[in-house]
């Protein structure tokens, strides 16, 4: 049938050339267009922007029906606010176990909620949402991390004109994602960008935001790479420092027994995520795509490893070359999201710190050949990741690996403007 096509619109072509000028005029045309996308002014990005924010506000404001303490959105916030709940009451280590998941039943209603696996630290940025009813303790945590990401964002993208840095900040899918599920990636994305914004002016602030992220220590893992083969070591120090204040706390705030607890459901974490209970179109690392197209745990645990290793290699690459604090986080990040084998959607916000650096290094340095049209689509593909997942396509590995490569590309050419 192709053979028999190909013939046909060749017959066609020879018996009319201009179709086939037409038809040659046209690829130009769009390649043209994908190369520099000149059609993506800045008055565009904003309009498609503020429409793709529009859309989940208004749904959401449809959806705001408050039965007691029920949550219409934020399900997953449940586990934090319940863990905060019973920590101010003396029983933190009830935050780890089926206790915690039978408080959340009585108090949210019969239903699926997920355990609290995140690391006694954690409980201390959670600790003040306790005192508020669940409801507004969602709220409140939903608006301070999403304003926390939007103002980092637009700081890294300050000069660029790039449309309405806030809106565009917000509008990002993966981000809504994040919103809409209560969960923390948006906490996770104004860390690493603080980190992008203080590290070479401050790095004892910078090494600071690095110690937060020991609430979630998955998120942190390369970092001690990163520091150590760029020669960071104010920062490095800094850092270490404060994950042993934070530590501290914890430990004197609930107990020393509260870290065996944390230690004891590591292993349950472990199956509890590796055998997908809360589904695996619900997570993005390759070890997640493998398992969503029926591949085992071990060959699971082979692709994750395919992609971690030269992730983790083009880190140092980057590194080692030192092209400047944002360059280093940007691809700080990409290699972490290849890294974490249990990579939740929402925490794919963590990726638009690297692209804010993208937008705000091309600003400056102008566009390369198809990049603003690459962006565009990374931009948007959080839609079409979770699409194609709930149709068991796995996604996400290859947006991310496209964005490593524009990463590569453009530390690459960062470290030769820096050498000069």
């Amino acid at each position: 049938m192709d053979l028999r096509c190909h013939d046909f619109l060749k017959g066609c072509y020879t018996a009319d050339p201009a179709m086939a000028v037409a038809h040659a005029g046209l690829m130009r045309a769009l390649a043209e267009a994908l190369r520099s996308a000149a059609w993506l002014t800045r008055d565009r990005a904003r309009a498609y922007a503020r429409i793709l924010l529009a859309v989940p506000i208004l749904l959401f404001a449809a959806s705001i029906h408050w039965r007691g303490q029920a949550l219409p959105i934020a399900h997953d916030f449940a586990a934090f606010w319940t863990a905060a709940m019973l920590a101010i009451h003396g029983q933190a280590v009830l935050a780890y176990g089926d206790a915690a998941r039978g408080a959340m039943a009585a108090l949210f209603g019969p239903g699926y909620y997920p355990p609290f696996f995140y690391s006694p630290v954690a409980l201390l940025f959670w600790l003040p949402f306790g005192w508020l009813p669940a409801a507004t303790a969602a709220a409140w945590w939903i608006a301070s991390t999403a304003g926390a990401y939007a103002l980092t964002l637009r700081a890294m993208l300050r000069g660029t004109r790039f449309g309405d840095q806030l809106v565009v900040s917000l509008a990002y899918p993966a981000a809504l994602v994040c919103a809409l599920y209560g969960q923390n990636g948006l906490f996770s994305a104004a860390l690493f960008g603080g980190i992008a914004l203080t590290l070479e002016r401050s790095p004892l602030t910078a090494g600071m935001l690095i110690g937060c992220l020991a609430y979630k220590p998955q998120m942190g893992v390369l970092i001690p790479l990163a520091l150590a083969c760029a020669g960071r070591w104010r920062a490095f120090a800094a850092a270490a420092c404060t994950v042993v204040a934070l530590v501290g706390a914890s430990t004197l705030a609930f107990g020393p027994e509260i870290w065996a607890a944390f230690l004891l459901s590591l292993p349950v974490a472990k199956a509890w995520n590796a055998s997908g209970v809360p589904g695996f179109d619900r997570f993005a690392s390759p070890y997640a795509a493998a398992r969503l197209l029926g591949a085992t745990q071990a060959a699971g645990w082979l692709l994750q490893a395919a992609f971690a290793l030269p992730a983790c290699a083009c880190l140092v690459w980057v590194a080692r070359r030192r092209p400047g604090a944002g360059a280093e986080i940007a691809m700080l990040v990409v290699a972490t999201c290849f890294c974490v084998p249990f990579l939740g959607e929402y925490d794919l916000s963590i990726l638009a710190v690297a692209g804010a650096w993208l937008v705000a290094n091309a600003a400056r340095n102008g566009w390369l050949p198809y990049e603003k049209s690459a962006i565009s689509l990374l931009y948007l593909s959080p839609l079409f990741i979770k699409a194609a997942s709930l149709h068991g396509i796995p996604l996400a590995p290859a947006a991310m690996t496209l964005l490593g490569a524009l990463t590569l590309r453009r530390c690459e050419e960062q470290a030769v403007l820096f050498k000069k």
